[in-house]
């Protein structure tokens, strides 16, 4: 051991260290195993490293060993500290003020989890992390942080072990469990995985924050759920487990625990009045809804889910699309009936409604106009064929260049009639996205699908469309 003669031994438990490397000046957040032959051995970004105690300022070894001392004695060292927190979160989420005081793509920053969406009214930053992520010493598979008007956080959202994910090729069973916790007896099930990350996660919390869990309840009416409840100044860290469900962690102000995640109300007239400014009118006739988030469906293809978690975020009823997704999971995969009932739930518990659509016998102007020209968009579930996209994608290009908008619906007219008679009774690439605007002169409809901000807007002629919906639609209304 270095420095025997001072008593320097190996923690149970990883405790918070900040170091600061000699050459460099740069100060990382480390969490500490111990120190042995001049050696130290530590955690950074959640992979285990072992240095020279030599490579960082002098005392190190000295300071480190006090602070083990105090750990293992149960004192309280660093207790409540932006490092000792963030050393055991295992990333740098808190700084020297309260996250709410920031901006959200600042904290995301410090994170590195990639910009999702910014738009006037809402922001997020989504990351779906590498197989060797930790975050409070477990894999979470969808990381996101959400922010408002003006890019202020309002909630950060994590979801380790749950339904959709076990079990898929990402090997969610053993191989990251192995990774990170060799000592530890791999999980043999779903509910074995739950129940070992809620374990790892109320550990590590406790440890960081110095402080054991009380029980609350969070949500509102059939949402409501049990939560463990840890609070770091004017933080609460909310952690849910739902046994054969998921296991996933919120991090809300101390307002919104304490309110037990009640949304305040906003009235029929505010939503209407404010979702009108949302409407773009061109002078070429073009009609749709702007500042409409963005939600990336990422690697699991959950184009359901985040297409409602886009439309619910938009009518301010808060919504994540992962855990969405694991609500409308069976065995044989996800629903988008079932995941629409879930969200009609959700929905009616904030006092909105959700209608269903006949879209595959009524996909026309007068329908998509009476929704589009007071800020509603529709939700269209149609087939995603190779033929429509390359349309959309290639017309579209070439759209903001045009000049003479009705030369342009008339060429319009005939690609459309010469493709409809190919696509009609193709089947397969079932798919669900949005339609947001529509141009009457042109005989083109606006949609946005959850693929990125390169298909946030594109423009399909209206009989293309109606040639590839599917079984209808819905739409969240006032």
């Amino acid at each position: 051991m270095l420095a025997l003669s001072m008593g320097f031994t190996h923690a149970n438990e990883l405790t918070a260290y900040p170091l600061i490397e000699k050459d460099s000046g740069k100060k990382i957040i480390v969490s500490v195993k111990g120190i042995e032959d001049g050696e130290l051995d530590f955690v950074y970004k959640g992979k285990s490293f072992t240095m020279p105690v030599d490579k960082f300022k002098e005392g190190t070894a000295t300071e480190i060993g006090k602070l083990l001392e105090g750990s293992a004695k149960g004192g309280d060292a660093n207790a409540s500290s932006p490092d000792k927190i963030n050393a055991g979160i295992m990333h740098s989420l808190f700084s020297d003020v309260s996250i709410w005081d920031e901006k959200a793509g600042e904290v995301a920053k410090r994170l590195k989890w990639p910009t999702e969406s910014v738009k006037k009214y809402s922001s997020s930053y989504r990351y779906y992390p590498r197989s060797d992520y930790q975050f409070l010493g477990a894999h979470p598979y969808c990381a996101t942080l959400y922010g408002g008007e003006e890019d202020v956080p309002q909630r950060v959202s994590l979801v380790f072990a749950n339904k959709g994910d076990y079990g898929s090729n990402k090997g969610f069973g053993a191989d990251h469990f192995k990774e990170m916790h060799p000592k530890k007896e791999l999980p043999q099930s779903l509910e074995e995985a739950i129940k070992l990350d809620a374990e790892i996660i109320t550990k590590s919390l406790t440890d960081a924050l110095g402080a054991e869990p009380v029980e609350q309840r969070y949500g509102e009416k059939e949402d409501k759920r049990e939560v463990l409840r840890w609070d770091y100044e004017d933080h609460s860290f909310l952690l849910s487990s739902l046994e054969g469900e998921y296991v996933s962690l919120l991090i809300v102000s101390k307002e919104d625990a304490d309110a037990q995640g009640k949304v305040k109300f906003v009235k029929d007239s505010d939503l209407r009045a404010k979702q009108l400014t949302n409407i773009v009118n061109n002078e070429n006739g073009d009609v749709y809804i702007d500042n409409i988030p963005m939600v990336n469906q990422g690697p699991k293809g959950y184009c359901a889910p985040a297409t409602f978690e886009r439309a619910m975020s938009y009518m301010q009823v808060p919504a994540d699309m992962y855990l969405l997704a694991t609500a409308a999971t069976t065995e044989k995969g996800t629903y988008t009936g079932l995941l629409a009932e879930n969200c009609k739930r959700i929905i009616r518990s904030k006092a909105r409604s959700i209608k269903d659509l006949e879209l595959n016998k009524d996909l026309k102007f007068k329908t998509v106009k009476k929704y589009i020209d007071k800020g509603v968009p529709i939700l269209w579930q149609m087939r995603s064929l190779k033929e429509y996209n390359n349309v959309a994608n290639q017309r579209s290009k070439e759209r903001a260049g045009v000049t003479d908008f009705k030369k342009w619906a008339v060429d319009l007219r005939a690609e459309a009639d010469e493709l409809v008679a190919d696509i009609k009774g193709q089947e397969g690439n079932n798919h669900i996205c949005m339609i947001i605007g529509y141009n009457e002169e042109t005989q083109e409809l606006a949609v946005s699908d959850s693929w990125g901000p390169a298909y946030e807007l594109r423009w399909v002629h209206i009989d293309i469309a109606q040639a590839v919906t599917s079984s209808g639609g819905f739409v969240i209304d006032f």
